[in-house]
């Protein structure tokens, strides 16, 4: 099948890109109350950094160049949150599921330096430090002690949100022997502050997760609740002299955050205005509008009709070098720029369209 286009492209405006078409920067300083800002991205590096991660990683720096330009009192950095407690293998041992994550199998140091050339080549180019904070540190932080147990204390209510498949709070510990996790955290027991797991090859273990937070590990949407929640005590907390915003992928908007972040955390008597701003990347789609996918080109091969450099930082730098990641934060500039540009996705053959221009 051929498919015949004007090859022209539009900007319609509707919702977000009419409301903040040419004021997206003014709006995120009107909310500001402190003089620090951090931007906050986040990726499990189990494979070479994808087409979408690229670009979520160039919107963070594009966006705290211009703001910080515009806003010469307001310091701006971005921080890596590393999900290094991603899942990287996983087996079913009587009929439950248990993974090992990226840490614990090695693969990590395989992909983190190209997340880290990225990073240094966006931090080069637009001056802007950067931090990188694995889930350890993350963990660590007292606030996060104090939602997790407040989450803990109401896991029977708001696990029916966050798990509606097991309505298991999925809270994961790693055995500390093998590394083996129970994925779905079938086994695990609560007694206060203590959280007993089973693993299949060397029995029950027990921490307390009061003390030992750092030893948590999430499923996504929980994940995605505790780091709404501790970003959001940090904004209004006068012990911490920044705030922070989150830049993620479009494909978490919408109806994910409405039932999983935003009805969740009321739940909990958390006010909602007090959620960190999340700005979010446009989504790079194939032909047919659907999300480009890495699990799908890593797993299944697909998308073997398109250019190897516009799936992932591996072959981008390897086939356009330098130049490939100069593209890509051209566009994301322009989409802060011109921000009713940001608020609608893009085929992955816009891009072709791009580079192409650029190579004529």
């Amino acid at each position: 099948m051929i498919i015949e286009c004007g090859d022209n492209i539009y900007y319609p405006l509707g919702g977000a890109s009419y409301v903040f078409k040419d004021n997206l920067l003014e709006y995120v300083h009107s909310k500001l109350r402190k003089n620090n800002l951090k931007i906050s991205i986040g990726a499990q590096p189990n494979s070479s950094p994808h087409f979408g991660t690229i670009s979520v990683f160039s919107l963070a720096f594009s966006f705290a160049k211009e703001f910080h330009k515009k806003y010469k009192d307001i310091n701006c950095s971005v921080i890596f949150e590393v999900v290094d407690t991603a899942p990287s293998e996983q087996i079913i041992i009587n009929s439950i599921k248990y993974q090992k994550n990226l840490k614990n199998t090695g693969i990590i140091d395989k992909y983190m330096p190209q997340f880290i050339e990225i990073l240094e080549f966006l931090k080069n180019k637009t001056n802007i430090k950067y931090e990188i904070r694995y889930q350890k540190e993350y963990n660590a932080q007292n606030e996060v002690k104090k939602v997790v147990h407040k989450i803990i204390s109401n896991r029977e209510e708001i696990s029916k949100y966050l798990d509606y498949k097991y309505q298991n709070l999925k809270i994961r510990i790693s055995c500390p022997k093998c590394g083996l996790t129970d994925k779905n955290s079938i086994n695990n027991k609560y007694n206060e502050n203590i959280i007993t797991c089973y693993c299949p090859k060397h029995g029950e273990f027990k921490i307390n997760y009061y003390k030992d937070t750092k030893l948590l590990e999430y499923s996504t949407p929980l994940r995605n609740l505790i780091r709404g929640m501790v970003y959001g005590n940090i904004n209004k907390s006068k012990k911490y002299d920044y705030e922070i915003i989150r830049i993620t992928g479009n494909d978490y908007s919408g109806f994910y955050q409405e039932e999983l972040l935003y009805k969740v955390a009321s739940m909990l008597n958390y006010k909602v205005e007090y959620l960190p701003m999340i700005i979010y990347c446009p989504l790079i789609t194939d032909w047919s509008g659907a999300k480009l996918s890495k699990s799908l080109y890593v797993k299944e091969g697909a998308y073997s009709d398109l250019p190897k450099y516009l799936l992932n930082y591996e072959n981008l730098i390897n086939i356009k070098g330098y130049f490939g990641l100069e593209k890509i934060y051209e566009i994301t500039n322009e989409w802060i720029k011109e921000p009713y540009k940001l608020f609608r996705n893009y085929s992955i053959y816009y891009f072709m369209k791009r580079f192409e221009e650029d190579e004529r």
